[in-house]
């Protein structure tokens, strides 16, 4: 029989447990502004970091960081995780052969897998895709993710190309976010998958993954938005983030991708590759 000394006690300690939950439910974000303008130099642009284990925001140019503009090649990330969960791609091998139509770009004139696709950024397999998927299954899936505007009017081959999809630098990241901590409604499987074929590199325990995205002035086929959105993924947790840039001499997603680098370098996040 117990004693209303140890019935004390164990609601003492019931409360102390539903506080103690209750407090780490409840933890609240934090946020700061940085200055990486030395980063930028010439560029206009915004960046967003969120570091997940200190559920910490770090943004230069906040304002810029809620602005939506396309997502240009960056979609295929989530591209990806559609393809595969629907069946039409079965894994980062699935193959398609080229059509033999020559494009500006040397590498996308052979047959892809998803992963090389991917690794270069490849336009014609990604709208190939987009075609199997087909419209009506991007119209039940996209709600689910909300993903930016979510805006699909522009066609199915078409929508996140300079087109009617439209993301921000801050919705970047939270998806990017949401897919690191499996809150998306993919499988295991799906997200696993697409994590590898983000891969750029993995040195002792850090994980390094990206995708660039850039826009093109369609009369002068020059660059005129660039986008780098990623991860850096170590034991101690996962850092989100995103470079958009517009401007300058050369505004395209290798650009972005170097100033993120240069950034995450000055964080210590990643090592100095200088």
């Amino acid at each position: 029989m117990k004693t209303k000394r140890s019935k004390n006690f164990l609601t003492a300690a019931l409360v102390g447990v539903l506080a103690l939950a209750a407090i780490g439910a409840c933890a609240a974000e934090t946020s700061e502004d940085r200055d990486f303008s030395a980063e930028f130099g010439a560029y206009t642009g915004a960046f967003v970091l969120y570091d997940a284990a200190h559920q910490h925001w770090l943004r230069y140019q906040p304002d810029e960081c809620r602005v939506r503009t396309s997502p240009c090649s960056t979609f295929k990330v989530l591209n990806s995780l559609i393809a595969l969960e629907t069946g039409v791609a079965s894994g980062a091998d699935f193959s398609l052969p080229w059509d033999g139509t020559r494009r500006s770009i040397e590498s996308w004139n052979q047959d892809q897998t998803l992963r090389s696709a991917f690794a270069g950024s490849c336009v014609w397999y990604f709208q190939a895709l987009a075609t199997r998927i087909g419209l009506e299954r991007y119209q039940q899936i996209m709600p689910k993710v909300s993903y930016g505007n979510g805006d699909l009017s522009g066609g199915v081959t078409q929508f996140w190309l300079q087109s009617s999809l439209s993301i921000s630098p801050n919705e970047q990241v939270e998806f990017l976010r949401r897919l690191h901590a499996r809150e998306l409604r993919f499988s295991d499987k799906t997200v696993e998958a697409v994590l590898d074929i983000m891969m750029l590199s993995k040195t002792d325990q850090t994980i390094f993954r990206g995708k660039t995205g850039s826009a093109f002035d369609p009369q002068k086929n020059v660059p005129t938005l660039g986008w780098f959105i990623g991860s850096v993924s170590t034991p101690s947790g996962d850092s989100l983030f995103a470079t958009r840039i517009t401007g300058g001499e050369n505004p395209s997603g290798i650009t972005a991708r170097k100033i993120s680098e240069s950034i995450l370098a000055a964080l210590k996040i990643l090592p100095d590759r200088k």
